[in-house]
């Protein structure tokens, strides 16, 4: 099975070079790796083209934010499966895509999702959060659940049955569609345990308590738009569980999950 990876960038040369290597270096795999830029003039796109061929697909035009960068790409997309790698992030080791393949293939699934680390941004050794995905039910987003975006990987047949990112939304349309996938058409899932991305600290939706609001508000909205109701409490558990993603180093160091 392909996988096509799509990474989305609007004024990244500081990161945009590990987000591309971070995909380059995986192995065993067939791979597709589209960049859709939102029309950066920092150097960006000069990075992005000293790759050559590559990267397979490369546009760089006015877009109307991330989601719609995402959409773009989604419909220029071949592969099987489709991976998102913002430009921020990266893959935990060279095998992550290659063990996504196999996970789909061996399950037979709809769409397969990971754990993920949170890291400093300057020191990316320095794990400052963990989002520990684990096995739910659809159901368990009434509790706030939802997988970490990144670390969802999902068949393009999918998208073109169901539609890909709502971009009426600005912070919550990944919400969105994880909601309306997995709850609202109960598409097959697998878990898989490991750490697959790593993750720079500093999303849009976390940076301040207005953006938060607007985040929840926004939240509420995902669920209008799917014709389901939410819990009361809801809304109130989806940004306090973070709390608990919050973990000491030494948690990571005694145990195996940073291995392939």
């Amino acid at each position: 099975m392909k996988i096509s990876v799509i990474t989305a960038v609007y004024y990244n040369k500081t990161y945009i070079h590990d987000a591309i290597q971070s995909v380059l270096s995986q192995r065993n795999v067939d791979i597709e790796y589209i960049i859709v830029d939102g029309g950066s003039k920092d150097g960006t796109v000069e990075i992005a083209l000293s790759y050559g061929d590559k990267i397979n697909k490369f546009i760089s035009e006015p877009d109307n934010g991330v989601y719609d960068a995402l959409n773009k790409g989604i419909a220029m997309a071949s592969g099987e499966i489709i991976a998102m790698l913002h430009s921020d992030d990266f893959y935990t080791h060279d095998m992550v895509l290659s063990q996504i393949v196999e996970a789909f293939e061996t399950y037979q699934c709809d769409a397969v999702y990971s754990n993920l680390y949170y890291v400093d941004g300057k020191n990316t050794n320095k794990i400052v959060r963990v989002w520990d995905s684990g096995t739910f039910p659809p159901s368990d987003f009434y509790k706030g659940w939802m997988p970490p975006h990144p670390a969802f990987f999902v068949k393009r047949s999918v998208y073109e049955k169901y539609g890909a990112f709502n971009t009426l939304l600005k912070s919550s349309a990944d919400y969105e569609l994880m909601l309306r996938l997995i709850m609202r058409h109960q598409i097959s899932i697998k878990y898989i345990p490991k750490f697959f991305v790593k993750m720079r600290t500093g999303g849009a939706s976390n940076r301040s308590f207005l953006n938060r609001l607007k985040a929840n508000i926004e939240d509420r909205k995902a669920w209008q738009l799917n014709h389901l109701k939410p819990k009361w409490y809801t809304l109130i558990l989806k940004p306090f569980i973070k709390v608990f993603q919050y973990r000491f180093f030494s948690y990571f160091v005694s145990n195996n999950s940073l291995n392939p």
